[in-house]
């Protein structure tokens, strides 16, 4: 029997370019870029999760690119620079580079050549870490899962493959980790908060899809996926 979970999750700005990076596969690429353009994403009104409590979510949305900005952040501060450096370094505004660091334009949104060019400007100061191109890319794919499942979009068809024994699924599970229970990579532990970086609101509505996977209501392949999210948001 499926109960319905209602999630009043407000859009939220978007002043960024349409990706040209990584578009949901199954979701046709103008749809998707229809979705994100100009103004928020609004999710649906309802969304069905089965084997899950009756969960009432109200109030604004979890700012779609909350692990992207935490790992810009994080780079900024351990390569001692401003936001000011940076956005000269980059040819972009001061509040670009804020916009970045709320996770309201999340990197997913961003142009791949962009994103190299972040990349190599936190290099080049001296970034001690997320200064990597692959980090901004697997920031950017967790970014997109959680803001999919937030907003019933999500086709788990391109996601990070955390239920794996790969360098890549380990490294997806700790930023998960980090978004849902609060626990900051090592690496990153230095100069970042240790805090969860999605609402408490948002992340019971994502443990609660995750049950819905595990139960393999979207079908047995999906079951150990939804097992390892559960894992990550209960940690």
């Amino acid at each position: 029997m499926a109960i319905t979970v209602t999630a009043d999750l407000d859009g939220f700005e978007h002043a960024a370019g349409i990706s040209r990076m990584m578009p949901p596969r199954g979701m046709a690429a103008r749809d998707f870029r229809r979705r994100w353009r100009g103004r928020a994403l609004l999710p649906a009104d309802r969304t069905k999760v089965r084997n899950a409590e009756i969960l009432r979510v109200s109030g604004p949305a979890s700012p779609p690119g909350v692990i992207g900005a935490a790992i810009v952040q994080a780079a900024r501060r351990s390569a001692h620079l401003t936001r000011l450096r940076l956005a000269r370094q980059l040819n972009v505004s001061v509040a670009t580079v804020r916009y970045w660091e709320s996770g309201t334009i999340p990197l997913f949104a961003l142009p791949y050549g962009q994103l190299q060019q972040l990349a190599q400007a936190l290099d080049r100061a001296g970034a001690q870490v997320g200064m990597k191109l692959s980090d901004l890319l697997l920031a950017s794919r967790c970014d997109l899962l959680l803001t999919g499942m937030l907003h019933g979009f999500e086709d788990y068809a391109g996601v990070p493959p955390i239920e794996e024994n790969s360098a890549e699924a380990a490294g997806a599970r700790s930023l998960l980790r980090w978004a849902l229970a609060g626990q900051v990579p090592d690496r990153y532990r230095q100069h970042a908060s240790s805090r969860r970086l999605l609402d408490k609101k948002h992340i019971d509505l994502i443990a609660a899809i995750a049950r819905d996977l595990q139960a393999e209501s979207h079908g047995a392949d999906l079951a150990d996926f939804g097992g390892a999210l559960v894992a990550l948001a209960s940690d």
